[in-house]
């Protein structure tokens, strides 16, 4: 019993986790079950891990991608000869050092040598000192680790011994994956010591590798793989993508190119790691798999999660001595909802653990298989990182020696990262390779010092819930919360009526306001608003109390603003074209103390309205008999400037209350941002109910400016408004971006500033406006005083700029849902605060309570934050970059999709004027992507739109229909409205009759190699290969068919990218032509012979055939 004991002591984590997830079940390997030796041939099938393996590098035959190198520094007298004559014998008893792979009728097969030479080359390295020679010695190792294998060509390994001095040496044995694991690895050392030392070597293995293919194959019948993968079906069922921060895009296709870190976390005390898996009842790769799923949780937001987790999937003795690819990859899912505290979390992952490792037997190929997940050529199916727990090292004992291995970085990565994790007793040994599409190498060691801050965090308490732990340092989280918040500045104690006085006393002759060629100076401005502002005062008009303001876009909307603040009350804008009951509703809510607007508007003769109504044109005369001089200032800088209603998520609008002092300090911003002087010429084109209008009117009338109100007439006329900016001489603009899609900006010499904002905008946006001015993007909700956020976008520009950074006496922090800083790059919620904050939401206490809370940091001036539901991340220099509403993600086949992403893309192309993306679920169909665009010049060619897309974002980002529409509907405030969009109209109904071909070539295909291959009868030209029960082994058979059918090469990368019957039929098409042409070329070059140099080159050409 005791050495059963230490024989299970010394297991891997996941050999002990099976064994206790097998005698759970009070069964265990049935010995009449376990592999035996069979009759076979030299030749036979490759295991299903192996064909999975086989089909990857086919997509990149080109590629190291599974090299697999192992580098063993030697420091004493190594014996070179010795050393061969040991890897020899180890050769020699295992056939898989032996074999190479070849393309077969049905599928690859593999081929047994009997023998195999086996040399070890010797490479003086040069250089003049050690360490330059060392240095040479590495370059070197890496470029013989990158050497690519043939699989057709034995053997799949290669080796040399590098002599950096008498005394030390380079050992290295590169060997493709597709015949070794990492189990493997740990015989391959024991066995080339025990040869070298010259010590008896163990008994042969009982069966090799094609042995455990045969019983493989018989295990694994279709009710077995049936019953596998209904399990993994249900386990998987909807599991999203990881997605880690990353610092580029993700390529529409995997390159895997990659890099490795290697790092040692230094933990308190020696056997930490195993004390606390004791005290937690688990193992330590269990413990270390938590931590690693608490960081992941932490970087991404994400409650759930799937790694992968290798299994050396070795449950019977029989194949434990043997060498060979047996490693097989799970997929382990992970639930953090709920929060869980560190020590739940482990016992949950310990479970996990156990019943995956139970259902392991399934090959991950055939797992892909069963669970079909949606092929993407960008990423690698069911998960993209994967974490694998060694408790032991790579050890070769030699005597009289000092051998130490060392990593290898191949510059390839399989998967986004792949965590190799060893418990030595220096700590935690970390080789992390990442692909360096996604990541610098920067972010990994931030990743890693991350880690290793949870792993010590959950040392010493295990109780902590995980959203507590301190991811980040203390001096990172100062940095977040600090140093990039607006500058403080005083905020002058003044209101808005008071700086438009000090205007029109320095410039009363200016002209303020220019609508429809109609001019106003600043002192007529002046004084007809404080007419107005008279009338009002009498009819209740003060401090914290509204009046509405219902008028078309004329003058007197900009004399009844200005009159509203000379009055002392705050200004409540509505829309005169809004129907009749949302402006009654937002009455009864506002109780403002009258509404100025025209007679026979929307809002003269509301029923059961008891608002005063006070009409501009029928009450002239009454106003006209008003005193001219100013009211004496009744509002002070802490009192109501003006109130916008914004929809509401219940479907109420809200009232939003903005303060003087907040809007005080925001056009002084911007004064200083845009460096406003009074010869600058303002666009007034927003509507008043949207706080951009604030932006305009009065950043020109608070500095002097002239405001050029657009009529509604030129709002929606686009060439009028191209010729209003160029007549005008325009100078500041803050326009819509579809709006800015459809006006040449070339035609506006006199433009100085553009700003930006709204909806998400492409580079393309960028790099047409800001030639010769200054572009700026921006971001503010309503709640906090129009813009708090901006960025200047100079130079040109790829993908969407950046929101930014606040502008001064504002602050904006990215928090995860604890409400704790995320680290940068790391999406979370954007929660604001500053002077510019709203007082809150008129008549709501209880939304105001939820939406603005008290700053628990000590950082906004006012004291109070503001919860956007906005999702964001940071850049490194700290510029926050908006990702979308955190209520509308959209998922698709249980991938996240953000369609803002697709829209960006389909922007850049020149024939789109405007574009928007929504899921939509047709009635007993899958919810798919809709993209509805409108053309500049005309309607655009969908097919050529979807090809854009598709290369550009991965398959699953493509839009299924396409709608094309004269244009989109448009909110007030030039945003798409996304609810007006309309359905899109039924597809039309799949014919009954027969299949139709397009070609001879797409028949023969389909009924006599892809038909059969898939077991259909027919085969819909466009339909998805892997749609219709295709997997990676079929599609490989049918390629190889191809190849004998045609003579005609397609790579299997190739057809992944377009895996129909058509595109295939295309691919062979193109391969015979450029055949045809060599054809052509030889038979031209023969005409130019004489018949007897011809005869000659021909005989020559059948001698050379037949050896």
């Amino acid at each position: 019993m005791n050495d059963f004991v230490k024989r299970v002591a010394k297991l891997p984590a996941d050999r002990r986790a099976q064994l206790a997830a097998l005698l759970r079940d009070a069964d265990g390997p049935d010995p009449a079950a376990a592999p035996a030796p069979r009759p076979r041939g030299a030749t036979g099938p490759l295991s299903a891990a192996q064909e999975t393996l086989w089909f990857l590098h086919q997509m990149g035959p080109d590629r190291p991608t599974y090299n697999t190198p192992i580098c063993f520094r030697i420091q004493g007298r190594l014996d070179p000869d010795a050393l061969r004559r040991a890897l020899a014998t180890v050769v020699a008893r295992h056939e898989m050092l032996r074999t190479s792979m070849s393309d077969g009728a049905d599928g690859p097969v593999q081929t047994i040598h009997p023998t195999m030479p086996v040399e070890i080359p010797l490479i003086d390295v040069p250089g003049t000192g050690l360490e330059q020679r060392r240095a040479t010695a590495r370059e070197c190792v890496r470029e013989l680790s990158r050497r690519v294998f043939r699989l057709d060509e034995a053997p799949l390994w290669r080796a040399a011994l590098l002599r950096v001095a008498e005394d030390e040496h380079l050992f290295l044995f590169v060997v493709h994956h597709v015949v070794f694991d990492g189990w493997s690895l740990g015989l391959f050392c024991a066995e080339l010591a025990r040869a070298y030392r010259g010590d008896e070597m163990p008994r042969g293995a009982r069966l090799d590798y094609g042995d455990y293919v045969l019983w493989e194959r018989e295990r694994l019948g279709q009710e077995r793989v049936a019953e596998l993968g209904a399990y993994w079906r249900e386990r998987l069922a909807g599991a999203p993508p990881l997605e880690l921060p990353a610092d580029r895009p993700r390529p529409p296709e995997q390159s895997h190119r990659g890099a490795l870190l290697d790092r040692t976390i230094a933990l308190p005390g020696t056997g930490a790691v195993a004390a606390l898996a004791r005290s937690l009842r688990t193992t330590p790769g269990v413990v270390c798999t938590a931590a690693f799923l608490a960081l992941l949780h932490r970087q991404t937001g994400a409650d759930d999660l799937v790694v992968g987790m290798p299994t050396a999937n070795r449950e019977h003795a029989e194949v434990e001595p043997v060498v060979g690819y047996f490693v097989n990859m799970l997929p382990l899912r992970a639930d953090l909802s709920g929060d869980p505290t560190f020590r739940q979390l482990v016992q949950r992952t310990h479970e996990v653990v156990l019943d995956s490792v139970a259902h392991g037997s399934l090959p991950f190929g055939k797992l892909v298989e069963a669970v079909r997940p949606p092929r993407e050529a960008s990423r690698s199916p069911l998960f993209q990182i994967v974490f694998a727990y060694q408790n032991l090292a790579a050890h070769l004992d030699l005597p009289g020696m000092r051998v130490d291995h060392s990593e290898v970085d191949t510059d390839t990565v399989r998967f986004d990262q792949t965590w190799d994790v060893v418990d030595g007793p220096d700590g935690l040994r970390l080789g992390v390779r990442y692909s360096t599409d996604l990541f610098d190498r920067s972010t990994v060691e931030t990743l890693i010092d991350r880690y290793a801050t949870v792993f010590r965090a959950v040392l010493a308490d295990q109780d902590v819930p995980v959203s507590r732990i301190p991811l980040l340092r203390d001096d990172e989280r100062d940095e977040l919360l600090h140093r990039w918040n607006g500058p403080e500045r005083p905020v002058p104690e003044t209101t808005l009526p008071e700086m438009f006085a000090r205007q029109v006393a320095r410039r009363p002759d200016a002209v303020a306001l220019v609508v429809d060629g109609v001019e106003l100076t600043y002192a007529r401005l002046d004084r007809d608003a404080d007419r107005l502002a008279h009338v009002l005062r009498g009819l209740g008009a003060g401090p914290d109390r509204l009046v509405a303001l219902c008028l078309p876009r004329c003058p007197d909307l900009i004399v009844a603003m200005l009159a509203v603040l000379k009055a002392g009350a705050g200004y409540l804008p509505l829309d005169p074209t809004h129907p009749a009951p949302r402006i009654g509703t937002i009455l009864a809510d506002a109780t403002p103390v009258a509404v100025v607007t025209t007679a026979g508007s929307v809002a003269d003769g509301l029923p059961d309205s008891p608002v005063p109504v006070l009409r501009l044109d029928a009450d002239a005369d009454r106003i006209a008999a008003a005193p001219e001089g100013p009211l004496l200032p009744s509002a002070a800088p802490g009192d109501l400037a003006y109130a916008i209603f914004t929809s509401g998520s219940t479907g109420s609008p809200k009232g939003v209350l903005i303060e003087h002092r907040a809007a005080v300090n925001f056009i002084g911003a911007m004064q200083e941002l845009f460096a406003l002087t009074a010869e600058d010429r303002v666009l007034g084109f927003a509507s008043a109910t949207f706080d951009v209008s604030v932006f305009e009117i009065f950043s020109a009338l608070l500095t002097g400016a002239r405001l050029y109100l657009v009529t509604d007439e030129e709002r929606m006329d686009v060439e009028r408004l191209q010729k209003l900016l160029e007549s005008a001489a325009i100078t500041v603009t803050d326009l819509p971006p579809p709006l800015m899609a459809l006006l040449e900006p070339e035609r506006l010499p006199a433009l100085r500033i553009v700003f930006a904002g709204l909806d998400a905008f492409p580079g393309e946006l960028v790099n047409r406006w800001n030639p010769g001015r200054r572009f700026f993007n921006g971001y503010g909700p309503t709640e906090c005083t129009v813009t708090m956020i901006t960025h200047e976008c100079e130079g040109r520009w790829d993908g969407s700029p950046p929101i930014g950074l606040p502008i001064a006496n504002h602050v904006a922090h990215v928090l995860d849902p604890a409400g704790e800083p995320v680290p940068v790059g790391v999406p979370g919620e954007l929660v604001i605060g500053g002077t510019g904050l709203a007082r809150g939401y008129l008549n709501a206490p209880e939304l105001t309570a939820r939406r603005f809370y008290a700053d628990p940091f000590g950082t906004s001036p006012g004291g109070r934050l503001y919860r956007t539901g906005d999702l964001v991340k940071r850049r490194p220099d700290g510029a926050i970059v908006f990702l979308g509403r955190l209520d509308q993600q959209v998922k698709i086949r249980g991938l996240r999709i953000e369609p803002g992403e697709i829209e960006s893309v389909l922007t850049r192309r020149p024939e789109v004027a405007q574009v928007a993306v929504r899921p939509v679920t047709p009635p007993g169909g899958d919810r798919q992507l809709v993209c509805y665009v409108a053309g500049r010049d005309g309607p655009p060619d969908v097919f050529a739109l979807r090809e854009w897309v598709a290369g550009h974002l991965p398959a699953y980002m493509v839009p299924a229909r396409f709608v094309v529409l004269p244009e989109l509907p448009l909110t007030a405030s030039g945003k798409v409205d996304r609810r007006r969009l309309p359905e899109p109209p039924a597809a039309e109904e799949d014919t009954a009759g027969p299949v139709r071909y397009a070609t001879e070539l797409e028949r023969e295909l389909a009924e006599e190699i892809v038909g059969p291959v898939l077991g259909l009868a027919a085969v819909d030209p466009e339909a998805d290969f892997f749609a219709l029960g295709g997997h990676s082994l079929s599609a490989a058979r049918v390629l190889s068919r191809v190849r004998s059918r045609y003579d005609a090469a397609v790579g299997l990368a190739d057809f992944f990218r377009t895996p129909t019957l058509r595109g295939l039929s295309t691919l062979v098409g193109q391969r015979r032509s450029a055949a045809a042409a060599g054809e052509d070329e030889l038979l031209a070059i023969l005409a130019s012979m004489t018949d007897a140099e011809a005869e000659a080159l021909l005989a020559e050409a059948s001698d050379e055939t037949g050896r």
